[in-house]
């Protein structure tokens, strides 16, 4: 029981923190500003940016700035502070737990920025919706608003928030229940923070990692995280969340039964929401206070506190609290022998725990235990009354007996069919993450290919200039003969674009088979020939090679691989002879690439970035390249990649 209360009350949902001096001496910067007589527009940034910096010191300022922001701005007629505006005060909604009206201000400053084109700034809303949606239960929808708001940042190459995100992520796994995927997470999300000295980041982050760790039930761990928190909180200026942080805290002294170390903590957070003027977090705070009066026996207390937090918690939808709040009203009218009122919280306390789709098997065990004591006390009732209304006490028991087999037996079917849920969730989750991961590579792909692109033009323009210097030997007498060179080299340029739309088309291609690769290379080879005369090629390939499939970049690094081979035979072996052999074994394909040319000595010639290139290229794709050349005896390249 204890070990479920510990966890009731941390709220993993992220909010600003901390004691508010840099917030504050920013806010008094602009006071400065705004007794300067700026023009109205100057006024108008100035309202909007004190909406901002207040919703970290008091909400209720910053909403009355805010409203005095969109007064003026929409009075200016101007669309990028008016788009402004609108997120300033959703983020100032959000902190007051108002999630409709914040839901609201977000899409009207989407549709700004829409008609504007402004990416970034939609990204950015996505996110804040995100965390809107997630705060509601909502988590498919939240990863889909956090998916597309990643690969835009990532896109532009903005670490920062892309890693903000991918803490939301995290906390997807957190409410699924999969700690360690959103310890993971929140792991790499604490390391790019440390190492790029983001103190903000630090702050939020901590108490997450406090939340995951206290979930493992590490509290030791929790306890060193929240304190972490609280350092950067202090050194950033941030409210809210220190009283978060100091929440969690009292709540693991709570479950230790240090009651007296959690009422002066509890006050500490009452007296901190206070000053920030949210109600949300002041009337989560009261039910903290309504369970130590709970736990003192101080039932009539208790009582008169939740029963005054309660339509708040209707009012803005907070169906994990309101449970919370009825489970503690059966408890205390129990005590009080008021039975009538202990069903009736009873029977909300089930509505709310089933409209939210949470902690079923808590509340189908709960309801089986109060039948089952009810018939309990009936039997002894009637066992006092009279010896002759046994045999009907005894039916009564017996009916109540195969009624809770009954609903044990439906509470096992419905607690395997949440289970699937949560499973079919988390398969949906991993797929998502799964096209961040794919995106990565493609990019990485694309550079690759880039690379490809510059290769390719410098082999095909080494052919031109070969071309150019065998025209310039020509016999001068006969003119035509310098006019089809010429001619040829015009013709293998055309070549050289339609090799270059090749590489893009690998780009866009998931596979390339072996008689695609062939093709090509026969292509090569015929433009070898006219450009190097009296040179004899041979290409040999084993059939059942054809339909062999390789992945674009392997085909494509293979592909370059050859052409550097065959590149470097014509401009340096004096070679007449140029082979090239594809086979394969059980576990490997095999493929030489051989010439008759001057060959050279290894041993005592320094290897160029041609050679350097080739052999890379295939150590990229997990093969083995290999180069064998002696004096006057030729040159053979040996590649193996597995079968």
């Amino acid at each position: 029981m204890k070990k479920k209360i510990l966890f009731l009350f941390v709220l993993f949902n992220l909010s600003f923190l901390g004691i508010a001096q840099n917030a504050q001496k920013i806010i008094d910067g602009l006071y400065v500003d705004l007794k300067a007589s700026p023009d109205e527009k100057k006024i108008a940034t100035i309202y909007s940016d004190l909406t901002w910096y207040y919703s970290f010191v008091s909400l209720d300022s910053a909403m009355i700035y805010g409203n005095k922001a969109l007064i003026t701005s929409t009075k200016l007629k101007d669309s990028v502070l008016i788009a402004q505006v609108y997120s300033d005060l959703a983020s100032v909604y959000f902190k007051k737990s108002d999630y409709q009206k914040s839901t609201d201000n977000y899409f009207k400053a989407y549709s700004i920025r829409k008609k504007r084109n402004d990416l970034q700034g939609m990204a950015k809303i996505d996110v804040n919706l995100g965390n809107i949606y997630q705060t509601q239960g909502n988590l498919k929808l939240a990863m889909s608003n956090y998916i597309r708001a990643y690969d835009f940042f990532i896109k532009a190459n903005d670490l920062k928030q892309a890693n903000t995100i991918k803490a939301n992520i995290g906390s997807l796994f957190y409410e699924l229940k999969n700690y360690a995927k959103a310890l993971l997470y929140t792991n790499q999300v604490i390391n790019y923070f440390q190492q790029s000295k983001f103190q903000d980041g630090l702050c939020k982050h901590y108490l997450t990692k406090g939340n995951i760790m206290l979930a493992m039930n590490d509290t030791l761990l929790a306890i060193k995280s929240y304190n972490k928190s609280l350092i950067y909180c202090a050194q950033v200026g941030d409210q809210f969340t220190i009283s978060k942080a100091n929440n969690n805290l009292a709540i693991i002294k709570q479950a230790q039964n240090k009651d007296e170390e959690a009422k002066i903590l509890f006050a500490k957070v009452t007296e901190q929401r206070l000053k920030y003027s949210s109600d949300g977090a002041l009337n989560k705070n009261k039910l903290n206070e309504a369970y130590s009066l709970l736990k003192e026996k101080k039932f009539d207390e208790a009582k008169i506190i939740l029963l005054s937090i309660n339509k708040f918690f209707v009012r803005k939808k907070l169906d994990s609290e309101l449970s919370t709040s009825y489970k503690y009203l059966v408890s205390i009218y129990a005590n009080l022998g008021k039975a009538d009122s202990a069903v009736h919280y009873q029977t909300l306390y089930e509505q709310t725990i089933e409209s939210a789709s949470k902690s079923l098997v808590l509340r189908q065990t709960a309801e089986l235990e109060i039948k089952y004591q009810t018939v309990k006390k009936e039997k002894q009732l009637v066992a006092q009354q009279a010896e002759a209304a046994k045999k009907n006490s005894y039916l009564i028991g017996l009916f109540f007996i195969i009624l809770f087999l009954i609903l044990l037996g439906y509470l096992i079917y419905r607690q395997q069919k949440l289970k699937n849920k949560q499973q079919s969730q988390a398969f949906e989750l991993k797929q998502a993450i799964s096209q961040i991961e794919t995106q990565n590579k493609l990019q990485s792909q694309r550079l690759a290919i880039s690379k490809d692109l510059h290769d390719n033009i410098g082999a095909q323009l080494t052919f031109i200039i070969s071309s150019v210097e065998t025209a310039k030997f020509a016999p001068e007498i006969e003119n035509t003969t310098l006019g089809n060179k010429l001619t040829q080299i015009s013709t293998f340029t055309k070549d050289t674009i339609n090799e270059l739309r090749d590489t893009v088309w690998a780009m866009n291609s998931d596979d390339i088979s072996f008689q695609e690769l062939q093709s090509r290379i026969l292509n090569f080879i015929d433009k070898a020939t006219i450009a190097v005369e009296n040179m004899d090629f041979k290409f040999n390939i084993e059939n059942d090679l054809d339909q062999v499939k390789l992945t674009s970049i392997v085909g494509m690094n293979i592909y370059r691989t050859l052409q550097e081979a065959i590149n470097n035979s014509l401009k340096y072996a004096q070679a007449s002879c140029i082979i090239i052999d594809i086979r394969k074994t059980n576990e490997k394909i095999i493929i030489e690439i051989a010439d008759n040319g001057i060959g050279f000595d290894p041993q005592t010639i320094i290897l160029g970035n041609g050679l350097h290139n080739m052999r890379k290229r295939i150590e990229e794709i997990g093969g083995k390249f290999d180069l064998k050349s002696q004096n006057l005896k030729g040159t053979t390249v040996t590649i193996l990649i597995d079968n």
